[in-house]
């Protein structure tokens, strides 16, 4: 009997160490949709003027409404005179189709538990948040393996993208000013749809800022991203481009550039080449350089709570240290509640938002007060601060 326990473990552990060694193939068998794109029948298309197509609108209840617990913030969406269109990132990461059905259940429910409840509530002490569904394409997409089947599927998601920024234009936003904000895949679209829709048009004056974190994009030569927009280099400036990418003091960010991905991980796609220079603005300080924030600066963190019933969890604050260095964002260890989600080679990509969630409410607020202060932005009329605003 003892014997045929040994060969058993010893089985197990052949089993294991062959299943390690390919680790990276079996996640592709496991997430990778059978089909190529150009045999695959997408999901039926948005239609935005339904309510069930948008993750978070400011005229219903939903997970972009709460607080942190014994924080003091307040869900100020009722006389916000700015809004956000927030981009959710990937959370879909099953093989079953490379975009994802609005209404899949599974996929909603950890888009509103996770990103608009630990990301986009994070702008309602500010601002009205939009947070559209959309055909977003599957974690594969992102793979080196997925090649072309992977840009179709990306292609297609910024479409819902770009038509939910233009319904929110044409039926909801009013000429009113507001910020664009985003994580991974959310970012990449972001990206584009500021290229695309924003650049050279009149909704340049009314954009206050962008949060486009959790992608990495080269900065130009000129210092600017995009074509026009400068890098953030204070909490207070407007018309400018916040980014970063965590990184765990001491990892490894190769992943993020060109070149073969380190220990199976994501391949993501653009990627700035070896020699390209990374925005990277500090959230405990709000510049863009290499300087090293205190903890004293960081105002608090959220833990992932993804319990339908509970609300956010009360912030952990002077949790860590960050600085900026070669492009990437590294910070001392949080702890353990921000261990479980870390990905290899210390990237803290899945808590970009989380563990700098009060630094980011506070700056939004700050930024938006910063807008309407500036001479050039006199146009924007700004109601009292008790009158209700589209809810």
């Amino acid at each position: 009997m003892k014997r045929y326990l040994m060969y058993g473990l010893i089985s197990l552990a052949i089993i294991g160490t062959v299943a390690f060694g390919f680790r990276r193939e079996i996640l592709m068998y496991m997430i990778t949709p059978g089909d190529d794109f150009a045999a695959y029948q997408p999901p039926p298309a948005p239609d935005y003027a339904d309510p069930a197509a948008w993750a978070a609108h400011p005229d219903r209840a939903d997970n972009a409404d709460l607080v942190p617990s014994g924080s003091g913030a307040e869900n100020r969406q009722a006389f916000a005179q700015v809004d956000v269109f927030y981009i959710h990132p990937t959370t879909n990461y099953r093989g079953n189709g490379w975009n994802a059905a609005l209404g899949d259940p599974r996929v909603n429910q950890i888009t509103d538990q996770g990103t608009i409840k630990h990301q986009a509530s994070a702008f309602n002490g500010c601002c009205r948040i939009f947070a559209p569904r959309y055909r977003q394409a599957t974690l594969a997409a992102f793979m080196a393996e997925a090649g072309e089947n992977g840009q179709q599927a990306l292609t297609l998601a910024y479409q819902d993208v770009a038509m939910a920024f233009d319904y929110f234009l044409r039926h909801e936003n009013d000429g009113r000013p507001f910020i664009i904000a985003s994580h991974s895949q959310g970012t990449r679209h972001a990206y584009k749809l500021i290229s695309e829709m924003i650049n050279g048009t009149p909704l340049a004056g009314q954009l206050v800022a962008a949060y486009l974190i959790g992608f990495p994009h080269p900065i130009a030569d000129d210092g600017s991203m995009l074509g026009r927009w400068p890098v953030c280099g204070d909490a207070a400036q407007t018309g400018c481009i916040v980014s970063w990418n965590t990184m765990l003091e001491g990892g490894d960010p190769t992943q993020f550039r060109n070149g073969a991905a380190t220990n199976g991980a994501l391949q993501m796609l653009p990627k700035p080449g070896p020699d390209a220079q990374i925005a990277c603005v500090n959230p405990l300080s709000w510049r863009a350089d290499n300087d090293r924030a205190g903890r004293e600066f960081h105002l608090g963190a959220i833990p992932f709570s993804r319990d339908a019933d509970s609300g956010i969890s009360d912030p952990r604050a002077q949790l860590l240290d960050a600085w900026c260095e070669g492009g990437f964002l590294y910070v001392t260890d949080p702890g353990d509640e921000f261990r479980i989600l870390r990905m290899p080679e210390g990237n803290y990509h899945n808590y970009d938002y989380n563990l700098f969630y009060m630094n980011i409410r506070e700056n939004a607020e700050r930024r938006v007060t910063s807008f309407f202060m500036d001479p050039a932005n006199i146009s924007f009329e700004r109601d009292g601060p008790e009158t209700p605003v589209g809810r």
